[in-house]
């Protein structure tokens, strides 16, 4: 189930949300390279920052853990190796030093499978915890995402008319160049027409 940690208990969608999601496996947000993208660091408001180093921390801790965990069993390993070493343990001066051996490794053994109970029980809460985090940094995605399709869609909106008023100039400036090119024209022929050819041919050398 998601913390619900801004109030928002009471929000339909909030509710909705975290029953569509109750017991699902929802991929590590800020593992995946698509969520990233969208939600580089600079890009990310205050709540989804929270939640991204609490995800991360908790993840952490998850692999610690883990690393912890292997290195009690490895420990604990070479204690059954000793253990096995030292069973032909006898009454001799080396047989007592080998009980002994053996039940210091026995005694440490009993040790480490308590710390190995406690690490595991404490592991066994991690997953959970990590999906509520992760839960609810899709939640606050979902939100700044829909926040920024109502930004969008109302600047687009801005732009598309924007657009259509740029368009309407540019048909008026292609409409007005039609019309001087026209009028050029005319003039043209009409001089031509009068003046003749030789005299036009002149005039044109000058630039007038």
């Amino acid at each position: 189930m998601i913390v619900l940690r801004r109030n928002q208990k009471e929000d339909p969608f909030m509710l909705e949300f975290t029953k569509h999601f109750k017991g699902r496996n929802v991929p590590i947000l800020i593992l995946d390279e698509k969520w990233l993208e969208i939600f580089p660091e600079h890009a990310q408001n205050s709540t989804i920052r929270a939640l991204v180093a609490e995800l991360g921390k908790l993840l952490k801790e998850q692999g610690r853990q883990v690393d912890e965990i292997k290195g009690i069993k490895r420990y604990k390993s070479q204690m059954m190796q000793e253990i096995v070493e030292n069973m032909d343990a006898d009454d001799s001066t080396v047989g007592k030093l080998k009980r002994r051996k053996m039940d210091k490794s026995q005694k440490k053994i009993l040790e480490l499978n308590e710390r190995l109970e406690l690490r595991k029980e404490s592991l066994s809460d991690l997953p959970y915890q990590i999906q509520e985090a992760n839960n609810e940094l899709l939640f606050e995605s979902t939100r700044v995402c829909y926040e920024r399709f109502r930004e969008n869609l109302e600047k687009l909106g801005e732009l598309e008319a924007e657009i259509a008023g740029l368009q309407e100039q540019l048909k008026m400036k292609k409409l007005d160049k039609q019309e001087r090119e026209m009028r050029d024209e005319k003039m043209y022929t009409y001089l031509h027409s009068v003046l003749g050819p030789e005299l036009m041919e002149k005039l044109d050398a000058q630039e007038y």
